[in-house]
Formats: C-alpha cells, structure tokens, sequence
C-alpha cells in the first residue's frame, strides 16, 4: 500500500447539534467524534494527518493538544475561516500537505463507525486499481440526501451528482457516496485548485474531482462498503443517539466473541469504559456504568445496576440489586435487592442477603448479612454473622461514627449498635439488644429490658372488650 496522508474536515458549527462547540468534539457515548476517526486512522501510520478547522477552532486545536486518541499522529491544522464547501475545506488543507507524495485518504470528522479495517481494506482496493480517485461507496435506497455515483454504460464511474443537483432519473440510482476518497496526491492539488461554484449551493463540491478525473482518462474506482451502517453521519442528536446504539451494539458483540455471555444482550446497557472477562454472564435488563469491571464467572442475575464497582471472580450479584463505587470479593453473593452504596468494600465468600444495605462498611472474607440489615460505617470482622434487621447506627444527627466488629462474632437479630462501638472477636450479642458500649471479646452482650408476663392479663382484656 502507498505511503498515506490523511485530510480530516472538521470545519463544521454543528447548529443542528444543538449547541455552539464545533461538531467534530461533539461526545459520543465513549469519546469525541473526532477521535473514532483518529483512532481508525492511526494503525495506517499517516505521514501526515491534516485536520481542517473553522467555527470555534481553537477548542477544536485545544481537544487535539489534549485527547489521547490524537497521540499517535502528527498531526498539522488548517484553518477554513469560510464554510464554502467541502472541495473549499480540502483547498485550505494544501498547504499543510506541502509536497507529500503518496495517496491522499480524505474524510470527515462527524463519521465515527469507520474502522481500521474498512480504511485498509479500502486504501488497498485504490492501490490494487492503480487508480487516481477512489471513492467509498454504499447502497441506499432512494430517496435520500446522499451524491449519486453515476456510472456509463460499461459500468465504470464518470461523476457524482449531489443530491439537490439531481435530475428524476439520477435521483433514483442507489449508489450514493459516503464522502471518502482516496486520491493520489500529484492529481489533488490541481483538481481543486479548478473546481467552480457553479451549482444549486453556490459551493465548490469536493465530488467534482471524480468527473474532472473520469473526463481526463484517469483511473476512477468505487470501493463498495459492505456494512453501510459505517457511513453513517452526525448531524442532529437524533443521529448521535443512532451512532451511539451501534457503538454499544459493537461492544456487546465484542465481548461475546470474546466469551462474555448475555443472556438478553437487547435489554443490556453498558458504558463505554466498562470491562468484563471472558466467563462472565449477565442477564437481562442490566446496566453496568461507568468504570465497571466484572470478572471472570461472576454472575449477575439481572435487573442490576451497577456503576463504578469491581465485581470478583465467581461472584453473584443477584436480582434487582444496586452496586456503586463499591468492590465485590471473590464468590461473594450480593441480593437479591440488596443496595450496596458507595465506599462498600465486600471481601471473599461474604454474603449480603435481601433488603440489605451497605454504606462504607468493610466486610472481611466470610462475613454475612443475610436480610433486613443495614451496616454503615464499619468494619465487620472475618466470618462474623449479622442477624436480621441488624442496625448500625452510625449517625447521631451531627457527625458519623464507625462500629468495628471483629472476627467470629454473632450479633443476633433485631440488634441496634450504636455507634462509636467496639465490639470484640467471638463476642455474642443477644438478639433484640441495644448496644451502647464496647463488648470484650467472647463475652455475651445483652441490652434490653428485662421481660415481664403478666398472667391471664390478655384473657381478662378480651373478656372485658365484650
């Protein structure tokens, strides 16, 4: 394949986007628009990558300086301070390509689904045709807004017709150009430096170069793209949002092919920067959120949220249960509807049972909480046992205390801990107890009234209402 210099039009407002940025950092779900295009590009080794600038252009040059996708480039801009079309954005580049020999990949910043291999695969057909101008082309049935790629008799390519330029009968054809081209670079500069105006928008249109190309004899190719999902445009929010679910799409199937099952992959949501290992199986209507990391044979039932949290190898988080900014250990289990809220550290073989809630609280490995408990605050020793509707309380309306409770214990159920509290290794705390102050180790705490039965007292009552 040729040495390449890459061409990036990005001069454009982007009004219909709703906003006053230049469309080219517009965010996707997983990064800028511009940096999709970047990150495609940079296994192609530029020898140049040129991005064309225009509204707002130093946020635009300040993402460049900034975003991690544009590292691998060298990367020169060009300032098209006139938005007169496209063929315009490519004159403004010709200087920064000085005199560059080589293959010319032009493309547009607000077209992020191109991938590395579609640009190879394309840049080798252009090669293998020895051709002068190469165009990326795609089926779409008419009518749409898309240029015609007219064709002669023979079935070679002699121009492209803009849409509001068409005639009735061209208005029909179903190759359409999706704005890539691949030129070679001694035929560029001339091209353009000849294009007119002369048109329905007044513009000088970049697809001119084809039919001045097709008339001069020259090689002119069409390289059909297979998935014409990847030509897809941002324009509107409606047609981000669109990007964005073949963006999602695109890391589910990845993570499947890498042995990441989904139950109901439709139903799942997922964001950009999550991870899960091969192994791994998530039901349906999950949604796993920002820095999510699931590891191997971790099993999350469904209907889970879960944000910014490290799930361990083989743990479950079951039915309807809520994980944030929290670490689940090893064959944990979590639920169901269990709420396991920030600062929540969760070691290996716990368990934290259904209607649980967690808040800041560090269970050691083995410790369990199996229903109608809240723990807040606290430090929960190994292999300790928290019976139902255990309560730490942790706040006393003006600052928050921490319960420490070390390994082995057993609080029975019903429990109030009141926290600052220090409850020792093998300690017992009798179910019902309000606990006000520290328990020794392997002592029995009890704090609650002494019981008192009154006898015949209910029968006489029910006697006396009648």
């Amino acid at each position: 394949m040729d040495t390449i210099s890459c061409i990036i039009l990005a001069a454009g407002a982007g009004k219909r986007m709703g906003g006053d940025l230049p469309k080219a950092i517009t965010q996707t779900r997983e990064k800028a628009l511009i940096d999709h295009l970047l990150d495609a590009v940079a296994p192609l080794n530029p020898a140049k990558t040129i991005v064309v600038a225009g509204h707002k252009q130093e946020l635009l040059k300040s993402h460049l300086t900034s975003s991690p996708s544009a590292k691998g480039h060298r990367i020169e801009v060009a300032i098209q301070d006139q938005q007169l079309g496209t063929g315009h954005a490519v004159k403004c580049a010709l200087t920064a390509l000085g005199d560059f020999k080589g293959t010319v990949l032009i493309t547009y910043a607000d077209h992020p689904l191109f991938t590395t291999e579609t640009l190879n695969l394309f840049l080798s057909y252009h090669s293998f045709k020895k051709a002068t101008v190469t165009m990326l082309s795609f089926k779409a049935p008419p009518p749409n807004g898309y240029g015609k790629v007219l064709r002669d008799t023979k079935g070679g390519v002699i121009r492209i017709t803009e849409a509001k330029d068409c005639n009735p009968e061209e208005a029909l054809i179903s190759e359409v150009n999706s704005g890539f081209y691949a030129v070679d670079s001694a035929f560029l500069k001339p091209a353009i430096e000849s294009l007119s105006n002369n048109n329905a928008q007044g513009e000088y249109y970049l697809t001119d170069i084809v039919e001045k190309a097709s008339k001069e004899g020259q090689t002119v190719a069409a390289f059909p793209l297979s998935d014409a999902t990847e030509a897809a445009g941002v324009n509107n929010p409606l047609e981000l949002a669109l990007v964005n679910e073949v963006l999602a799409q695109r890391q589910v199937h990845r993570l499947q092919s890498e042995g990441v099952i989904f139950v109901d992959p439709k139903s799942c949501f997922l964001d950009a920067h999550v991870s899960i290992a091969p192994g791994a199986r998530i039901g349906p209507n999950v949604q796993l959120r920002g820095t999510t990391s699931i590891a191997a044979s971790a099993v999350i039932e469904g209907t889970a949220i879960i944000k910014n949290s490290t799930i361990g190898k083989g743990a479950i988080i079951k039915l309807g249960s809520h994980v944030e900014d929290a670490s689940v250990g090893e064959e944990t289990s979590v639920g169901p509807f269990a709420h396991v809220r920030p600062g929540s550290k969760l070691g290996a073989h716990c368990r934290v049972g259904n209607f649980v809630e967690t808040k800041n609280a560090t269970l050691n490995d083995g410790a369990k909480a199996s229903h109608l408990t809240y723990l807040g605050d606290c430090v929960v020793g190994k292999d300790t046992n928290i019976g139902a509707g255990t309560i730490t309380c942790n706040y006393d309306g003006y600052k928050k205390a921490t319960t420490t409770i070390g390994e082995g214990v057993f609080i029975g159920s019903n429990s109030a801990l009141v926290a600052p509290l220090t409850i020792g290794n093998g300690a017992l705390v009798a179910a019902g107890s309000v606990i006000t102050r520290d328990v020794p180790s392997d002592a029995l705490a009890l704090g609650r009234a002494k019981q008192e039965n009154k006898e015949q007292w209910a029968k006489r009552r029910r006697e006396g209402i009648k």
